[in-house]
């Protein structure tokens, strides 16, 4: 939603009525929602009001699921959580909203050049106990960032706010698989959580978690965002969230031990080093003696010596974790699917699996599309896509796919494809940026309306091979 959108979004809203919350005024705007002030009776609220564009190119059922997760904090009280006070869909207009508390304060990103350095160890414990209040409670926040706090004009109060994306814990949430490529803020997100290879449990989300806390008290340390420098291209930065260590320096050495610990790329290495006692800790007195300083100095250590592995490991990349290469093909090579089928707007609903072949060096995506007559498909849809690591390239991977495509009234086999047809050489950005990747889907459903039209169906039992020169 661009600025042109959400001015005239917010006009239609004013002085109506949204689940029985009277809206009038204007606070902000996001890529999805416009946020307004709203009264019900006596009680005032902030409403953020859903773009019905949001609505149609990701299903309503797939938002109200969002909305049902904040709704059942309605409730619950923490003094450094946000309040949600309401959401659902408007039985009225047919908006749907979600309704919290009034918070008309400062985020810790805007307020960060003012906080003193005394008043960090006190806001980073109050953040880090609202998000363990919803881990005892079975959810991960999954965007904690400056932004995303509150903080109070004197600095002694931190809200952690915007749980648009709270996840439940260990439950399959295929609409964000499905849906959207990432959920969450590239520059404070763990590796893991950026590559979608955390651990849906709740130690995997907790990593995650202080992965993030430690990225908010590196930005108030540091008096700058994280990963500032890597900020543009775009790949910069994903590279710097995968493998760059981030310094980080203060007067507050126990702040900045802890952030270190945080921000260990490997999230196994960073659960050993974590605990949420560490940050009740920063704000209790110091301990002095001499079990306590030893203790310190060990945790310090373990600190420098996984970074330095991390480094190691960065620097002798060219005999590469082919087993770890091919999941991060895989998983990313999905999310660019996800995302590039939301874009496209023109296939039936999927189902996407890979398989990979370690020994051979390569993995294989099989998508394949549902039937589905009102978009003219008679038979299910296959694409085949292929991706061999044929060189390490001294770290830099590179990789050669190919692909086939199939029309089927039954479900598909690997032996059911033609011989894949090449279509790309080079490294794995490029693969997911490249022009071509889109050509073998599209290519493949113009085949398959190709097909229909000249009456070349598959018969019962069998399968159309719709790769160039097969079908």
């Amino acid at each position: 939603m661009d600025s042109g959108q959400a001015s005239l979004f917010r006009d239609s809203l004013q002085e109506t009525s949204i689940g029985g919350w009277h809206v009038s005024g204007f606070y902000g705007n996001g890529k999805s929602a416009v946020v307004l002030p709203a009264v019900r009776g006596i009680e005032e609220g902030a409403i953020k009001v859903f773009h019905p564009e949001l609505i149609e190119r990701y299903g309503k059922e797939a938002q109200l699921q969002r909305i049902r997760r904040e709704s059942s904090l309605v409730g619950a009280s923490h003094p450094h959580l946000v309040r949600i006070l309401d959401g659902g869909e408007c039985a009225v207009t047919g908006h749907l909203y979600v309704v919290m508390e009034r918070i008309p304060q400062r985020n810790l990103h805007q307020a960060l050049a003012d906080i003193p350095m005394d008043a960090v160890p006190k806001l980073m414990a109050q953040v880090a106990s609202a998000a363990r209040f919803l881990e005892d409670r079975g959810l991960a926040h999954r965007d904690i960032k400056p932004e995303n706090i509150a903080v109070s004009d004197d600095f002694s109060h931190a809200t952690l706010l915007d749980l648009g994306v709270l996840r439940p814990i260990g439950f399959s949430d295929l609409t964000d698989v499905s849906q959207r490529s990432f959920i969450g803020t590239l520059r404070y997100s763990s590796p893991e959580f950026l590559l979608r290879q955390e651990e849906d449990t709740i130690e995997g989300w907790r990593a995650v978690t202080f992965y993030q806390l430690g990225a908010v008290l590196h930005d108030l340390l540091m008096k700058r965002p994280l990963f500032h420098e890597y900020g543009e291209p775009f790949a910069g930065l994903v590279e710097a969230v995968k493998s760059v260590n981030p310094v980080v320096q203060a007067d507050d050495a126990r702040c900045v031990n802890l952030a270190r610990r945080c921000l260990i790329k490997n999230p196994a290495t960073r659960r050993q080093l974590v605990t949420w006692s560490d940050f009740s800790a920063l704000d209790a007195p110091i301990d002095a003696t001499a079990p306590a300083t030893r203790d310190r100095i060990r945790e310090r250590q373990k600190v420098l010596r996984a970074s330095a592995e991390h480094a190691a490991q960065m620097s002798a990349y060219g005999e590469i974790n082919v087993r770890g290469e091919l999941q991060d093909v895989c998983n990313r090579l999905e999310s660019r699917i996800a995302t590039l089928m939301n874009d496209l707007a023109c296939f039936p609903v999927r189902q996407v699996r890979s398989v990979k072949d370690v020994a051979q060096r390569r993995c294989t995506t099989f998508v394949s599309f549902e039937r589905d007559v009102e978009l003219g498909l008679h038979d299910k849809l296959c694409v085949l896509l292929d991706v061999e690591l044929v060189d390490a390239n001294n770290g830099s991977p590179i990789y050669r796919a190919s692909s086939s495509a199939v029309l089927a009234d039954r479900e598909v086999e690997a032996s059911d494809f033609a011989a894949t047809a090449p279509f790309f050489s080079g490294d794995l950005p490029a693969l997911l940026d490249d022009i071509a990747l889109e050509e073998q889907f599209t290519g493949a459903l113009d085949a398959a309306y190709l097909a229909e039209e000249q009456g070349r169906l598959p018969a019962s039992g069998t399968v159309l091979r719709l790769t160039e020169g097969k079908a």
